[in-house]
C-alpha cells in the first residue's frame, strides 16, 4: 500500500490552523483536538487516551477505559463483571470506538492495531492484527466484522473463521466507523483522503465516492435515502446515499466537524468543534436553532425524553429541548466530555476524561441525578463516599 506521507497527512490540518488562527476563541476551543490529530496523523502520540463510546445490553454496560481494557460494567451499579486487558504493546493499548455486541460476543478495535473477538463472559475468542490504528468501531453486518484502519482501510473479517473477505483502500487514515446499510447491501465510509465512499458490502467495490475540502473524522448516517456528514472543511453535507449527489450543504459552523451527528425525524442534529449544536432540517438544511456550549463537541448526544443531552469539553453535560434549543439544565463535571453518550432508560453512560466512566439518570424534568461513578484508574472503581457532581 502506498501511504501517504506524515507531511501530506497533517497538511490540511496546518492549512485549517491558519485559517481558524484569525478568531482567537475558536482556536482555544479545539487546541486539545487539533494537538492530538496532528500528533496522531504524524505518528508521534506515545499512549493514547481513549474516549471510548459504551454499548448497553441488557443489564450490562461494555466500554473501554482509560486503563487499557475493556469492562463490562453492571449499569444499576457500575461494579465490574469483568475486565479484559488489550494485548498490544503498552503505549498503544486504548479503545476510542464503542464495542459492537452481538448475542454471542464482543467486537472490540483497539488502539494497539487489533481487532478483538471477546465471549459475553469476557474471554478471548480471537485477535486479528490489522495494519493500522483502530479509532472507530466495529460494526457486525452479514456474517462479517467491518473496521477501519489508520493505515487506511477498511477491513471486512468473517466472524466464523477471521478470513479476510475484502478490504478496500482509501487515499489516507480512516477514523470513522463504517455506516452499514444492510437491506441495500451498501457501507458508507468516510477517510482523512476527504472523501466519503459508498461501498458494496458483498464485496467491497465502490459505488460512489464523494470529495470534500477537508478531511473527514465524522461517521456517515444514513437515514431516510441521505447519507449526513461532517468535515473538517466547516461544511455539513447531506448526499443522495444511492448516487453521490449533494442533496445540501450548511457552512454555518466556524470550525470542523469531529463527532458523528444524530438524525431523528425530520432534523439533524450536527455538533461542532466551534461548541455549538447545530439542528438542521433534513430535508433542506435550513438552521433551525443553535446551542452554544462552552467547549468543542466531540461525541454524539442522544436523546432522552424530549431533549438532547449533549457532552461537551467545557465539562458540562448539557440538556437541551429538541423543539427549540432552550437549555433545560446541565451538569459540570470538571472534566472534558468527548465521548459519544448511549442511554437507556433514562440513564446517560458517558466516558470522562479524567479516566472516569459514569451512569447520569435524567429525571424527565431535565434534572440529572448522578447514579454512579467508576474510576477506571483505581484499585477500588467505586467509591461510596464521594459526593456527586450533579
Amino acid at each position: 500500500m502506498n501511504l501517504l506521507t506524515p507531511q501530506r497527512v497533517c497538511l490540511p490540518f496546518r492549512k485549517k490552523l491558519m485559517k481558524f488562527s484569525l478568531n482567537r476563541r475558536l482556536l482555544l476551543l479545539a487546541v486539545p483536538l487539533i494537538v492530538l490529530t496532528l500528533a496522531a496523523c504524524a505518528g508521534q502520540i506515545s499512549k493514547p487516551k481513549g474516549w471510548s463510546g459504551g454499548t448497553v445490553q441488557g443489564d450490562t454496560l461494555y466500554i473501554g477505559t482509560q486503563a487499557g481494557d475493556v469492562r463490562a460494567l453492571d449499569v444499576k451499579n457500575g461494579f465490574t463483571k469483568w475486565d479484559f486487558e488489550l494485548q498490544g504493546e503498552d503505549k498503544s493499548r486504548g479503545v476510542y470506538g464503542a464495542p459492537a455486541v452481538t448475542d454471542d460476543a464482543i467486537y472490540v478495535g483497539g488502539y494497539d492495531s487489533i481487532l478483538y473477538a471477546l465471549s459475553v463472559s469476557g474471554d478471548s475468542l480471537w485477535q486479528e492484527p490489522v495494519g493500522g490504528s483502530i479509532v472507530g468501531s466495529p460494526v457486525v453486518a452479514d456474517g462479517a466484522v467491518l473496521v477501519g484502519a489508520t493505515d487506511g482501510v477498511l477491513y471486512a473479517i468473517n466472524i466464523e473463521d477471521r478470513a479476510e473477505l475484502w478490504t478496500f483502500a482509501t487515499g489516507s487514515r480512516v477514523w470513522s466507523s463504517p455506516a452499514v446499510d444492510v437491506g441495500n447491501g451498501v457501507v458508507y465510509l468516510t477517510s482523512f483522503d476527504q472523501k466519503i465512499y459508498a461501498l458494496k458490502l458483498a464485496d467491497g467495490s465502490m459505488m460512489w465516492e464523494f470529495e470534500t475540502d477537508g478531511a473527514v473524522a465524522s461517521t456517515p448516517v444514513v437515514n431516510s435515502g441521505g447519507v449526513y456528514v461532517g468535515s473538517f472543511d466547516g461544511v455539513f453535507y447531506a448526499l443522495n446515499a444511492a448516487t453521490g449527489a449533494p442533496l445540501w450543504q450548511f457552512d454555518g459552523a466556524s470550525n470542523w466537524y469531529w463527532g458523528e451527528a444524530l438524525v431523528t425525524g425530520d432534523t439533524v442534529y450536527a455538533g461542532s468543534l466551534d461548541g455549538n449544536l447545530y439542528a438542521l432540517d433534513k430535508f433542506s438544511g435550513a438552521l433551525r436553532w443553535t446551542y452554544a456550549t462552552e467547549g468543542p463537541i466531540v461525541g454524539k448526544p442522544v436523546i432522552v425524553f424530549d431533549m438532547i443531552a449533549v457532552p461537551s469539553d467545557d465539562g458540562g453535560l448539557h440538556l437541551v429541548r429538541m423543539a427549540d434549543g432552550r437549555e433545560v439544565s446541565s451538569c459540570s463535571m470538571g472534566t472534558e466530555l468527548r465521548s459519544s453518550l448511549v442511554q437507556q432508560d433514562g440513564v446517560v453512560f458517558l466516558n470522562a476524561n479524567d479516566g472516569s466512566i459514569r451512569a447520569l439518570r435524567i429525571k424527565s424534568s431535565g434534572n440529572p441525578d448522578e447514579e454512579w461513578v467508576h474510576f477506571a484508574n483505581e484499585d477500588k472503581p467505586i467509591d461510596a463516599g464521594r459526593p456527586p457532581d450533579c
